[in-house]
């Protein structure tokens, strides 16, 4: 009787295991389908919002008294280049700053103010040598441009320094009563990826046109 018990204890264990391994494979295959799904619906959205900008960027104007721009870019929308001469890097500026958007770009944090509103401007990117992967390599007073539809802004490098990823939100410390650039990206840059420290430039504005 106890063999008989045990023996169909075995089988219903071992249905229980072939029942539970398939349960996990459908689960694991339909987190794959969707997973796809949305990526690439994200990806659309993106590419669709930067095709819009084309077409309205050049509205954009920034009133001289109150500092505030006249229309805004909608998230993932290319409104600026940026060049630091320094460094030979040369990019577009999109709005906002998730892993997808930077891919190309350099990102604005949306969060921040934006060129010529007097506040603080954070810009995110990669540390691949096209974008801000020589940020190390640059010196006090060396020059940031950034040009947008509406001007040209000038900013000088006054600081560099490294911080822990966990310290970033706290350190940017965004501010209304003089304009900033703040730039960071992911650090050591010598090896590409996610890191658990950036590296964070802090240039303050020099000229506008």
């Amino acid at each position: 009787m106890l063999k008989k018990s045990i023996a169909t204890l075995k089988v219903i264990v071992k249905q229980l295991a072939i029942a539970f391994f398939f349960a996990s494979l459908f689960i694991f295959l339909i987190f794959i389908f969707f997973a796809k799904k949305i990526d690439t619906t994200i990806s659309l959205l993106n590419k669709m919002s930067v095709k819009e900008v084309n077409r309205t960027t050049e509205k954009i104007n920034i009133d001289s008294g109150s500092k505030r721009l006249s229309s805004y870019p909608t998230y993932g929308e290319i409104f600026a280049t940026i060049e630091i001469p320094a460094i030979n890097v040369s990019a577009n500026i999109v709005e906002g700053d998730n892993l997808d958007l930077i891919k190309k770009n350099i990102g604005h944090y949306a969060g921040s103010y934006f060129p010529g509103e007097g506040g603080t401007i954070v810009l995110a990117a990669h540390n691949s040598q096209a974008h801000f992967g020589k940020l190390p390599d640059l010196k006090i007073g060396s020059k940031i441009i950034i040009k947008t539809s509406y001007g040209t802004y000038t900013y000088k490098v006054t600081t560099g320094q490294i911080i822990k990823a966990t310290d970033l939100e706290k350190d940017m410390d965004i501010k209304d009563d003089k304009e900033t650039l703040l730039m960071y990206t992911c650090y050591p840059v010598s090896i590409y990826g996610f890191k658990d420290k950036r590296y964070v430039i802090t240039a303050s504005l020099e000229g506008e046109e």
